[in-house]
């Protein structure tokens, strides 16, 4: 913990000479600009229904840690190398109040207090000296959060995630999914819905039907990007059933790594069109995204339906079931992601995967990238905000410790004056939001 905080200390200083950059966005370390960002955050670390009886290793924001429940259901989040002499604690057990390592028996609660120290005297005073590193955590309708910022003793709130708190009579925590590539590629792609109509037109989203097909490769809608006070907000639009109304299909990007998709019932789970332009979209679905390190992430996925059509979930996972890639694949191609077409998850892997890092890969952007460039600044500012001592967006603050933290995505048919900017509170619209990129 002294090392972290001498990283802090000299963070600090260079920022007098230094700013954020592009490529620091990709770092999530102790002592780098976005590390120490993200750590104003409460972030996913686990979920309740994949937290057994057995200490979990995890590795988050690049610290190796080790999460576990306590025989009182309490939730511990300790680094995961004793003190002692470094042991693993992932193969310690859980007993008499705590985590016990397995190599010398040091016992620590969930604060990190160590407990008890088998091997010394009775009398000795030694393990009331001893603090494991610890962080709070605490659980959300399923998902476990930590918090590993500055004041540990006195965090910010843990803001009521809507479809955590608010639920519809069906909802979900999906398994949690693990990727070897960097979290920002995965973020960000959410500012490029360009990529939808193009790299997905062989799957889902080129086989709905829906608004005079939304996601045509050849047609495309037209983007808007709005900064919100939650992050960004991008707007897809095309003409309507009826004079003066539009199509709309909206997609969230709130900071510090929250997507929120609401089209997964019409792209997915194949709904009825004419149900979507009478109710609109009735299914949440938020991925939170947590990086390891540099080239690894966790993806946590809470997904709330609020419609009428019974066991919903259960047809959606058939449904993805058969979204198998469509390309025959000869016997002498060896490509590792062969095949990925038809598979919606399989070909953000296959571009995301291989792009490299921001900041290290060369890029050349255009009109259609004006979403990621915009959101990259709103990402970069965050960071900017936090290393100069302020509360960066995203971060609940003790006035707002009771409200519902919902991200106002829409899908469906809407009247078009809706898309102006000044409807939208705390917005900020890119100035050429309605330019086609066709």
């Amino acid at each position: 913990m002294l090392e972290q905080g001498i990283l802090v200390a000299k963070l600090g200083a260079k920022r007098k000479t230094k700013s954020v950059t592009l490529a620091d966005i990709a770092h999530v370390g102790p002592g780098t600009p976005c590390g120490e960002w993200f750590r104003r955050y409460w972030v996913a670390v686990g979920t309740t229904h994949e937290l057994y009886d057995i200490p979990q290793a995890v590795k988050v924001l690049g610290e190796d840690l080790v999460l576990f429940r306590d025989e009182f259901g309490k939730i511990g989040l300790l680094g995961e190398h004793c003190p002692h002499r470094g042991a693993s604690l992932e193969y310690g057990d859980i007993e008499d109040g705590g985590l016990r390592c397995p190599y010398h028996g040091w016992l620590f609660d969930v604060s990190g207090r160590c407990l008890e120290m088998p091997a010394e005297p009775k009398d000795s005073k030694f393990c009331e000296k001893v603090k494991h590193l610890s962080y709070p955590v605490r659980e959300l309708g399923g998902l476990i959060f930590a918090y590993m910022g500055p004041k540990k003793e006195d965090p910010p709130p843990l803001p009521n995630y809507a479809p955590l708190v608010d639920r519809g009579s069906q909802w979900q925590i999906e398994p949690v999914r693990h990727a070897d590539y960097n979290w920002f590629n995965f973020f960000e792609n959410s500012a490029d819905p360009a990529h939808v109509c193009i790299l997905h037109r062989h799957a889902g989203y080129g086989q709905q039907s829906w608004g005079n097909q939304f996601f045509s490769y050849t047609e495309m809608p037209h983007f808007e990007f709005v900064e919100m006070n939650y992050g960004m907000k991008v707007v897809m639009t095309k003409p309507g059933p009826e004079p003066e109304t539009e199509f709309v299909d909206e997609m969230s990007l709130a900071l510090p790594s929250i997507v929120q998709v609401g089209d997964t019932e019409f792209v997915h789970a194949k709904a009825d069109a004419a149900a979507l332009i009478k109710e609109g979209s009735q299914c949440e679905h938020w991925m939170f995204v947590t990086p390891s390190d540099d080239e690894h992430f966790m993806l946590f996925t809470a997904d709330n339906y609020k419609g009428r059509e019974a066991n919903f979930f259960e047809k959606l996972k058939a449904l993805r079931m058969k979204e198998i890639p469509v390309q025959d694949v000869p016997p002498y191609d060896k490509r590792r992601y062969m095949p990925y077409k038809g598979n919606i998850r399989k070909e953000d892997l296959v571009t995301q995967g291989t792009q490299g890092l921001l900041g290290e890969r060369s890029e050349q952007l255009g009109v259609s990238d004006r979403g990621l460039i915009k959101f990259r600044k709103i990402v970069l500012q965050a960071i900017e905000t936090a290393l100069d001592g302020g509360r960066p967006k995203g971060v609940v603050g003790k006035e707002q410790a009771n409200e519902l933290f919902r991200l106002d995505t829409q899908v469906g048919v809407r009247a078009s004056e809706q898309t102006s900017s000044r409807k939208v509170p705390n917005a900020k619209t890119d100035s050429s939001s309605r330019r086609s990129s066709k």
